[in-house]
């Protein structure tokens, strides 16, 4: 059985699109500025993709991390998650940044609802390990409090306190 076969359009529509919001969430939890937040991005989008390199064995992690056949391919999937994500934000007047928040912690909860739902333990750990590791490596690729890249904070205690929430959403223990 194909992976995405086990779940509903809605569903895989959550499963594939958190990863990416995740990543933007994290962006959101603390401000680095532009050159920080351009960094932030890239390192989302590097996690992601390398998703399937980093979890090998999650037939989850490489079905929603596949890498673009082209750059057509690139361009309508990155199309795909941003109408995804702005559909979600709409449906909830998003207009701050702590509301973005609010909406990764939901969507944690419902992803993890839905992984031990539909998915063995040790695929639904995989898929959870790979969205902690997607916000730990946007919040580590930039300071915040610095000027124009310099100084600051590398982990803010701001990003420190989102990634605790997200573990919690996720069901995971601070020994992730």
């Amino acid at each position: 059985m194909v992976i995405k076969e086990k779940y509903s359009q809605e569903e895989w529509d959550l499963i594939s699109s958190t990863p990416l919001l995740v990543g933007a969430g994290m962006s959101a939890a603390a401000n680095s500025g532009i050159m920080g937040t351009m960094k932030e991005a890239l390192a989302n989008t590097q996690t992601m993709l390398g998703g399937g390199d980093e979890f090998p064995d999650s037939q989850l992690v490489i079905a929603v991390a596949k890498k673009p056949e082209s750059m057509a391919d690139a361009r309508q999937r990155a199309a795909d998650q941003r109408a995804q994500l702005s559909e979600q934000m709409k449906a909830r007047d998003i207009s701050k940044p702590e509301e973005m928040l609010e909406l990764v912690i939901d969507n944690c909860r419902k992803v993890s609802f839905l992984l031990n739902e539909k998915e063995d333990a040790t695929e639904a750990q995989a898929y959870k390990s790979w969205l902690v590791s997607i916000a730990d490596k946007v919040a580590n690729s930039a300071s915040e409090g610095g000027f124009l890249g310099f100084g600051g904070t590398k982990f803010s205690e701001e990003e420190k306190t989102f990634l605790d929430q997200i573990k919690v959403a996720l069901g995971l223990d601070e020994a992730v």
